[in-house]
């Protein structure tokens, strides 16, 4: 049997609600390894690096846009626009104080949010019509 889908259809709907989501999941995982990495150059070694507050900011910013994408599992319009807004925040203070590999450290550390916030507004926008 041949299923036909328009555009408006509510499968189109639920795949790129699920796709959202799974995006959203991995890039949690992926936040959580940043986290986990900075968090022990940065905070074990308190004493020895001068980069602390450089390195505080950007934990801090990331832990934002992380908590952004937990919030679009109840909340997709908020939690994405905060997780947008983490990535853009994370994406100037990389570009900002990394001095090799500029662009690819900043696609590196900010894409993940920014892909799966955006995926989670555009569900949400869907869902709204």
């Amino acid at each position: 049997m041949t299923r036909t889908t328009d555009s408006n259809s509510s499968s189109s709907f639920n795949e790129l609600h699920v796709f959202a989501r799974a995006v959203g999941l991995l890039a949690v995982l992926t936040a959580l390894l940043y986290l986990r990495a900075m968090a022990s150059d940065g905070f074990l070694y308190r004493g020895t690096s001068e980069n602390i507050p450089v390195t505080t900011v950007l934990f801090a910013l990331m832990l934002i846009a992380t908590a952004g994408l937990v919030m679009t599992w109840r909340w997709e319009c908020v939690g994405g626009v905060v997780a947008i807004v983490g990535s853009l925040a994370v994406a100037a203070v990389v570009y900002s104080t990394f001095s090799e590999n500029r662009l690819l450290a900043l696609l590196v550390y900010s894409s993940p949010f920014l892909v799966s916030g955006s995926l989670c507004v555009a569900d949400w926008w869907k869902q709204r019509s």
